[in-house]
């Protein structure tokens, strides 16, 4: 299906859905908007390719579109989660009555080392510890929020001290042998483990009270007799997505890893772990839920591949758990489309936030080599991360027929993180076509508590042009570097001959964006700045290169005192300089307007 023009708009929200809701992962991007650019740019039996696939979203969404998958990610535990998001039809019925098997079997034997010794003050009956606030800042005076299980109390829940008699409870739970096996692995060094280091845990285990480790292996030890291989990983799916939830680094304010990072709190909660188990499997985002629903839409289309020559028969997914930089199992120019979410420079340390998924599953095998990122740990700066990604879209490159598409949805606001983005897919041969800003399915935590952070991904929009093909310029943005203020731009940006300033990059789109919508914050103006600088750069001579070059039709690089690099402080600072811009508090929050509008 040959498509000369790519989607130029934001895809409309649509409601969240319960199969990508059945085990957490980072940069999960909207379904709705992977489904929409998978039908414009494919037709049904083509093949889509996502490298670096995460959660299985783009092979999950090609499956339902009656698409082929071709889907790789360098971390096993990515792989996991994939093939069960993937995976379709499942005998549910299956699935159900395993479970009631294990509940059968442990339920109450979990629930008694939950068990309070003061009854229900309405009806007498037994109340269990929902959670337990006994994180160091309580100083020993642990709260507990209790569960009836007839409902009294506000939603069934009471609130109060642990009694002395409760923690002596406790206490000697604590101190029987845990029954069977959990993992006590050493914690490696890396940028986000040296907080646990920091925080006196070097072991796995100890990111669990000994209650809820016992807890842990008993289900996991149950969920290990189960015969049937698929029913037996989808219920390793639920343990996997439980593990965070009943560990030490959630607190009643913060969710485990909300902000990509191992943060473990002084007010941390030990969680009930048979009920955040069975939350996992029941609930309306759980394993359950999201089964019937790939049943219901992707049917008996899955068919899984051992390799390219099965995929171009019969089958239709094949998953690949090796480097992006060495895509040698996909042949050359067979890819009809590719949509995929790369690393974004440090800023999601995979193989580190994984580990306790990896560990209590047992997933072995040193990949840490290959993993593109930036981590001082493992000796890898801003230069190896170019290189690498370079590496990947060459392969991606390769493997893509001339005339199709590649789909790049990316989110950061370190502009060298973005230079090292822009310079692989040039350095591998794509023709920049269009960016278009996309609203992220809710805001990630990061996303909300800062002013600094982007509120939008950009997709970037390439394409791979026939053999000698000569790669022109386009504009990114409709009427893009028409628009001039007398004293605050030089040149157009794209203007051939002229060297391009940062600051009149800046300066341009921030006009630009105020002219069309009045008002802005720091990270709109920063989204458009960025949208506006790729335009006057990625098509010029050999891309980002130092300012001491000139490309062969005479245009020079970016040359200005900040060296060609900018962040959001360097915007502000530019915009602050200039008085046709304007800075308003609105709500405590900060809005920039043209002078001249206020």
């Amino acid at each position: 299906m040959v498509v000369d023009v790519p989607i130029d708009h934001a895809i409309p929200p649509q409601r969240d859905c319960a199969r990508y809701k059945m085990h957490k992962y980072w940069a999960g991007k909207p379904w709705y908007v992977v489904s929409e650019y998978i039908r414009h740019f494919t037709k049904e039996g083509e093949i889509v390719l996502d490298p670096f696939c995460g959660g299985g979203v783009v092979g999950c969404e090609a499956l339902i579109n009656h698409r082929k998958a071709v889907l790789n990610d360098l971390n096993p535990m990515a792989v996991f989660i994939t093939k069960n998001t993937c995976l379709s039809p499942v005998d549910l019925d299956l699935f159900l009555m395993e479970f009631e098997k294990i509940r059968v079997h442990i339920k109450n034997e979990i629930m008694d080392m939950y068990r309070l010794r003061e009854k229900c003050p309405l009806c007498g009956g037994s109340l269990y510890a929902k959670h337990v606030v006994r994180g160091p800042a309580l100083n020993g005076k642990w709260v507990v929020e209790a569960r009836c299980l007839k409902e009294h109390g506000r939603s069934g829940r009471i609130r109060r001290l642990l009694t002395p008699e409760e923690k002596a409870d406790i206490e000697k739970i604590e101190a029987r042998e845990i029954p069977f096996w959990y993992p006590n692995d050493d914690l490696p060094d890396g940028r986000e483990i040296m907080r646990l280091k920091n925080a006196g845990i070097t072991r796995v285990h100890q990111l669990f009270t000994r209650r809820n480790l016992m807890a842990l292996s008993i289900i996991f030890h149950e969920i290990q007799k189960i015969v049937d291989v698929a029913i037996k990983d989808l219920m390793l799916l639920a343990f996997s997505n439980t593990i965070l939830h009943v560990s030490k680094l959630k607190s009643e304010d913060l969710r485990p890893m909300s902000a990509n990072s191992y943060y473990c709190m002084g007010d941390w909660i030990e969680e009930n772990v048979w009920e955040r188990f069975e939350n996992r499997i029941k609930w309306r985002w759980g394993v359950y839920e999201g089964k019937r629903e790939t049943n219901r839409l992707i049917g008996n289309y899955f068919n899984l591949a051992q390799d390219f020559s099965e995929l171009s028969r019969d089958g239709t997914f094949m998953l690949s758990n090796r480097p992006v930089q060495d895509l040698s199992d996909i042949p050359e120019s067979s890819i009809d489309y590719c949509f995929t979410d790369p690393p974004y420079g440090g800023s999601i340390q995979y193989s580190e936030l994984t580990l306790l998924w990896r560990s209590w599953l047992g997933m072995e095998g040193d990949f840490i080599k290959d993993e593109i990122i930036v981590n001082d740990f493992q000796k890898k700066g801003e230069q190896d991360f170019e290189e690498m990604l370079a590496q990947a879209f060459g392969e991606i490159h390769r493997v893509l027929k001339p005339g199709r598409w590649l789909s790049v949805t990316f989110n950061n606001r370190d502009q060298k993180v973005w230079a090292a983005l822009l310079n692989a897919c040039k350095k591998a041969g794509f023709e920049k076509v269009n960016i278009v800003p996309q609203k992220p399915l809710g805001n990630s935590f990061v996303q909300s508590w800062t002013g600094y952070s982007l509120k939008r991904d950009l997709i970037l929009n390439f394409k791979k042009q026939p053999k000698n093909y000569a790669v022109k310029s386009t504009n990114l943005i409709k009427g893009a570097g028409a628009m001039k203020i007398t004293g605050i731009t030089k040149e157009t940006p794209t203007l051939q001959g002229h060297t391009i300033y940062m600051k009149d990059i800046i300066l341009d789109a921030a006009l630009e964006y105020l002219s069309k919508n009045k008002k802005a914050s720091l990270p709109e103006l920063f989204e458009a700045t960025i949208i506006k600088w790729i335009d006057a750069t990625y098509d010029r001579g050999n891309g980002y290169a130092s300012n001491d070059n000139a490309d062969p039709c005479g245009c020079k690089h970016i040359a200005s005192p900040d060296d060609s690099t900018f962040d959001m402080g360097y915007l502000e600072q530019c915009l602050a300089e200039n008085p046709a811009f304007h800075r308003v508090k609105e709500n405590k929050n900060i809005f920039y307007l043209l002078t001249n509008e206020e």
